[in-house]
């Protein structure tokens, strides 16, 4: 019997590992081979931007296609700094919500998010124009790429009666806030999927599947 319990742990283990090989396989060729192109000018200019783990899109707050502010209230903002772009992120709810800091990540958190199809948020800051830096990249769009880019970061979010809705009291300070979202949260379906998903849409050159920001960063 102990031998049978041994033999189905080294099973287990073994599986764990193959699976952690494909998917590391996966994430490194899907975010090395790129899609889409790089314009040297455009209509508009869009910031993409990464902590080293999560990845965001920066937006102009106010253009000729859309005025964010009518979709993404200005009003659950208390600071009274500028608005001039919106930055926009998708991810984990749980995640989101319960780690503030990195100081504050626990394993159960991480393990939920990594191995369990888990709810998800949106995250979305009000800020001045962002300045280019090694962790963000300005990329310019024309004007019907950026119609799709809009289309698909507002389906992202999760409405109720026919609003976004807010999820309240847990934005990280006056300027963020964290919206309800659509689609689950998994290994295969991370916030890195989600920005490398809308720039795809928006044809801005990225990996063709990128679940790391290397994967998207390393195109711009």
């Amino acid at each position: 019997m102990i031998i049978k319990y041994i033999q189905l742990l080294l099973k287990i283990i073994e599986s764990f590992f193959i699976f952690l090989f494909v998917y590391i396989i996966i994430s490194f060729y899907g975010g090395m081979i790129s899609t889409g192109d790089l314009q040297a000018d455009g209509d508009y200019c869009i910031y993409v931007q990464s902590n080293g783990i999560h990845t965001d899109v920066c937006l102009p707050t106010e253009t000729e296609v859309i005025d964010w502010s009518t979709f993404v209230s200005k009003g659950p903002f208390s600071d009274e700094g500028s608005f001039e772009y919106i930055t926009i992120g998708w991810g984990d709810k749980g995640f989101f919500l319960n780690t503030p800091t990195w100081a504050e990540l626990k394993i159960s958190t991480a393990l939920t998010a990594a191995f369990l199809p888990s709810e998800t948020a949106m995250h979305v800051q009000y800020s001045k124009e962002p300045e280019v830096s090694e962790s963000r990249v300005k990329v310019y769009i024309n004007e019907s790429d950026y119609k799709n880019l809009i289309l698909f970061v507002k389906s992202s979010f999760k409405l109720k009666n026919k609003k976004i809705d807010l999820i309240r009291g847990k934005g990280y300070s006056k300027s963020d806030n964290f919206y309800e979202a659509n689609n689950s949260y998994h290994l295969f379906q991370t916030c890195n999927s989600w920005t490398n998903n809308a720039l795809k849409t928006a044809k801005i050159k990225t990996g063709v599947f990128a679940l790391f920001p290397h994967g998207i960063l390393s195109h711009l």
